[in-house]
């Protein structure tokens, strides 16, 4: 019974080590699920969007195959829709029976055709996206987006997207019996050893001597031909047991090894389930953080969070990722074009006052080299990032930029995006005061709502605001207006209030043969106002003044001087000369039920304008 105990444990070992070794083997299943595309589209612009990417749990594994260049960027689904209003494009859905991408075409929508008024069709470059990645002929990605976040993929905007497009997702294909069985079919099959050597050892104890007859019986005879016979059965007997001996050890060894063997293989191969690997792209432009989208193993998304946003939450413009990524691009082009002093190069990133200053400084440097630029963007971190909460254009940030140098105060940057094709650009890039202590404002995941002008929400609305502050700049303390604003700690009053005014004005009239008049001319841009945590507001606006000098005498003339002669490039003339300049200001303005007066944050002035009178 032994050997029949023995043979079950062999076969039943068998079985078991057989089963593990299978799972992990040819009956494993695939690792990965795919979906492709069934043919090739005639649209510039492909959209996978949020339900597209999330058909499947996991990371997406985005592989893309063309004749040339190739483009694939992911951003917020409004965001993605909103760039490709007012053209036709192929949105691909996964069709559930055929296990393909299916191709919808949507036409372009008329009433989103002021989203594409301005920017470039070609999608690379734009703000909108959180990730961007180019290729040559082929590219692979692995991109783990959460719901609500959508990818685009074209080509150059202006060709058909490129043909070849497939989505895979990670599947669990772990095995989680086969370690049990390769264990549990390794100790039958010790049992099984074991009772085949006590089958063996019991067998060759019977073999044994046998026990002396008792004493007095008489013994019988044996003719020596059965005695020879005896001892021959006995001798075959023993190399039976020898030959089967022999036979049973080498398979039991074999047996041995063999499981040791697959649970070598199981002990290598039972791992976490491999992320599909995919193939490298050249890869030309991308955004740098912590990059949720990488060639090979995917890794978390840093910047969106994992749940889907509800229906009716309002996102806030950009997120904290993004304003980064665009304050460098800000950074880049203005860096390029101070170093070629070439103005025309602004346009790319700078609008407003903060561009007609900068404009009005190249012009000036050009004939006065030693004429300062304005503060330029610095390359610090941003420390705090304010965007608008809105769904519709134009959209708005406000930001606090630290100079890595700490003796430059900090500079007040408020970026503006016309449209979803359009880049973000500066319209405001104004210097904090000494010790200015900013009002606490929302979180960049949050954003602010922008105020109206003339919002009774706040102590003073920001019309009211500008227009008191500008009545102060000309008049001081004569003005009605003085004690509606906290001029205390105020040094643009102290540089080119009416006191420095009054002292101008008298020393070029001195002579009697010239006059100067200093008025409020229209500004070139309207102010922004983002609420903040306190129920009160930040407002950015510019004031404009002018200078007008006339002579009063025939025959005499007007010297001029400084920038004014290097923008205007007439150092003298007879007709008078008009000088123009700019004051970007920084304001905080406390709710309606606070006590408080609205104070001056910081402030960026200089010449924008210097000709001869008409």
């Amino acid at each position: 019974m032994r050997f029949v105990f023995a043979i079950i444990a062999f076969v039943v070992a068998t079985a078991l080590i057989g089963v593990g070794v299978a799972q992990r083997t040819f009956l494993l299943p695939p690792g990965s699920v795919s979906v492709a595309t069934a043919g090739a589209t005639d649209e510039p612009y492909v959209l996978l969007d949020s339900d597209t990417l999330r058909a499947n749990p996991g990371s997406q594994t985005v592989s893309i195959s063309g004749d040339s260049t190739i483009f694939v960027a992911y951003g917020r689904d409004a965001d993605v829709k909103a760039w490709l209003s007012g053209s036709s494009y192929s949105q691909l859905a996964v069709d559930s029976e055929s296990k393909k991408l299916t191709e919808a075409v949507v036409p372009a929508d008329p009433a989103g055709a002021k989203n594409v008024a301005s920017g470039s069709a070609d999608p690379a470059g734009s703000d909108l996206w959180l990730e961007q990645y180019t290729g040559n002929q082929s590219l692979t990605r692995t991109i783990n987006v959460p719901s609500g976040y959508s990818a685009i993929i074209a080509s150059n905007g202006t060709d058909p997207a490129p043909a070849d497009v497939s989505v895979a997702w990670p599947i669990d294909n772990s095995t989680p019996w086969a370690v049990p069985l390769l264990l549990a079919g390794a100790s039958v099959l010790l049992v099984g050893l074991a009772l085949l050597l006590w089958g063996l050892w019991h067998m060759r104890r019977q073999q044994g001597p046998r026990r002396k007859p008792p004493t007095g019986t008489p013994r019988r005879r044996f003719s020596p031909a059965r005695t020879n016979a005896i001892e021959s059965g006995m001798s075959k007997r023993r190399k039976a047991i020898t030959r089967s001996m022999s036979a049973v050890l080498p398979v039991l060894l074999v047996a041995a090894l063999g499981a040791g063997a697959p649970l070598a293989a199981s002990a290598s191969t039972v791992t976490p389930t491999p992320r599909p690997t995919p193939t490298v792209g050249t890869d030309t432009d991308s955004t740098s953080e912590p990059s949720n989208m990488q060639t090979g193993t995917p890794s978390p998304t840093p910047t969106p969070t994992s749940t889907a946003p509800a229906a009716e939450t309002v996102l806030p413009a950009v997120t904290e990722k993004q304003a980064q990524t665009i304050i460098e691009r800000v950074i880049a082009v203005e860096s390029a074009a101070n170093a070629a002093s070439d103005s025309n190069a602004l346009d790319a990133r700078f609008t407003g006052p903060a561009l007609e200053l900068r404009k009005a400084a190249y012009a000036t440097r050009a004939a006065l080299p030693d004429y300062a630029l304005p503060a330029a963007i610095p390359s610090g971190a941003a420390e705090v990032v304010l965007p608008q909460a809105t769904t519709v254009w134009p959209k708005t940030v406000f930001t606090i930029i630290e100079n890595e140098d700490k003796t430059v105060a900090p500079l007040a940057v408020t970026l503006v995006q016309e449209s979803a094709r359009a880049n973000y650009k500066v319209e405001y890039a104004i210097s904090l005061e000494p010790d200015t202590t900013l009002p606490p404002v929302s979180a960049a995941s949050v954003g602010a709502s922008r105020l109206a002008p003339d919002s009774k929400l706040l102590s003073m609305t920001p019309d009211a605001v500008e227009a008191a502050y500008a009545d102060i700049l000309a008049q001081g303390s004569a003005s009605p207006s003085f004690g509606q604003i906290d001029t205390e700690k105020d040094t643009l009053l102290t540089s080119v209030g009416s006191d420095y005014k009054a002292t101008k004005k008298a020393t070029i009239e001195a002579s009697g043969t010239a006059t100067i008049e200093f008025s409020k001319v229209p500004a070139i841009s309207d102010g922004i106002a983002l609420a903040t945590n306190d129920s009160g507001a930040i407002l950015a606006f510019n004031l404009r003044e002018s200078e007008v000098v006339k002579p009063t005498q025939t025959g005499a003339t007007v010297n001029t001087e400084g920038a004014v002669k290097a923008l205007s490039g007439l150092p003298v003339t007879g007709k008078g000369i008009e000088s123009v300049y700019d004051y970007q200001l920084l304001f905080y303005i406390p709710s309606a039920g606070e006590t408080g007066k609205p104070t001056l944050l910081g402030f960026t002035q200089g010449l924008v304008q210097a000709k001869e009178l008409p």
